[in-house]
């Protein structure tokens, strides 16, 4: 009985794109009015975060994250302090989050999902999904996500390059959050779906 499908991230954008109701993509909305940026200076050591519920461990390609942390701890202990995260009541969880420097997400996207999304606008560098036609999407010539492959030696890679060059830490979260206020900007995305909607 629908009049029309909208897809909230390119992750849906491809099943749909051929349907005849599909109305095109908007973004999932995000209110940076209640979720701050939080200035986080690397002081001491790299924070890296790695949040684990059972019910999405397979589907989100925890396993990768996991040996890719066993293969940096082993070369950059001394730089990083890595919290991962499972079944912790949320204040903890939260707490710990808050103090990330880096959060890991996902393997398995295009772009980001609302976890992602949330992270960004706290000025997190979140490795989830950020590929090529995310990428083109929104017009991006730098890099506001680390794009994450199920492929342990390439994580390695993407983490070891932001330990040996923490500027690129900072650069890459300030970027995030100016992405999530112009382009998940909870009012402007209402605004799409009126536009939609009076269509």
């Amino acid at each position: 009985n629908i009049q029309g499908v909208i897809a909230s991230d390119m992750d849906y954008v491809f099943p749909l794109e051929n349907q005849s109701k599909f109305l095109g993509l908007i973004p999932n909305p995000i209110n940076t009015e209640k979720i701050a940026f939080i200035n986080n200076p690397i002081q001491d050591k790299i924070m890296i975060f790695l949040g684990i519920n059972k019910g999405s461990y397979l589907s989100k390609g925890i396993v990768y994250f996991e040996k890719a942390l066993a293969i940096i701890k082993e070369k950059h202990n001394d730089k990083i302090d890595i919290q991962i995260a499972q079944n912790l009541p949320y204040k903890e969880y939260i707490t710990l989050y808050n103090k990330a420097h880096i959060v890991l997400d996902q393997v398995y996207a295009f772009d980001q999902g609302y976890n992602a999304l949330e992270a960004m606008a706290k000025g997190k560098v979140v490795f989830t999904g950020a590929e090529k036609e995310f990428e083109h999407q929104y017009n991006l010539t730098e890099k506001v996500a680390i794009n994450a492959l199920p492929d342990v030696d390439y994580i390695v890679k993407e983490l070891t390059h932001l330990i040996e060059h923490t500027t690129e830490i900072e650069s890459i979260r300030k970027r995030a959050r100016t992405f999530i206020e112009k382009e998940h900007n909870y009012l402007k995305v209402a605004e799409k779906y009126l536009e939609k909607w009076q269509k």
